[in-house]
């Protein structure tokens, strides 16, 4: 879960902005602002999380969270403008949000209080992972795709983050 919606729907998006700036002709303040907006979603998620909660189980709000997040990165590597990117960015913040809280919430009641602190830090590893993993995709797909590239990598992300979600 974390493995998808913080490190593929978040920290992947470093690697990507450098290669989706000149084909979307994104200037820097831009480019910041579609960090931003996926910041927005996620806080917006946060504090209407608890809510959700009371009214779906945690496991299919994480899973339909997590195909939010799949589909609005897919969507992400189709978009032809600024506005596309950070409406589509926002939405994975908001899938992200809604996937991570109740995740590290159901820590608690998987696990008791000795295993707890452990069970939390397997999870958040999985945000590490993407990086050192989207480390060697995301440049390969640059290299080898060239313009679209970042396009693959965006598409490539969301489908395995769907798998995620399936799985």
């Amino acid at each position: 879960c974390i493995f998808g919606c913080l490190g593929m729907g978040r920290f992947a998006l470093g690697m990507l902005l450098p290669a989706m700036a000149p084909s979307l002709h994104l200037t820097y303040s831009q480019m910041g602002l579609i960090s931003t907006s996926n910041f927005i979603g996620y806080l917006l998620a946060v504090l209407l999380c608890g809510f959700v909660l009371k009214k779906i189980s945690s496991r299919l709000l994480i899973t339909l969270a997590l195909i939010v997040v799949a589909f609005s990165m897919i969507l992400i590597s189709t978009a032809q403008s600024f506005l596309t990117v950070l409406i589509f960015y926002f939405l994975t913040g908001i899938g992200s949000g809604m996937s991570n809280v109740p995740m590290m919430a159901l820590v608690a009641s998987w696990f008791g209080r000795k295993l707890r602190g452990r069970a939390a830090g397997f999870i958040v590893i999985g945000s590490g992972f993407v990086i050192i993993v989207s480390g060697k995709i995301i440049p390969l797909l640059n290299s080898v795709l060239a313009e679209s590239g970042w396009r693959v990598s965006w598409l490539t992300l969301g489908v395995m983050v769907l798998v995620i979600a399936l799985i």
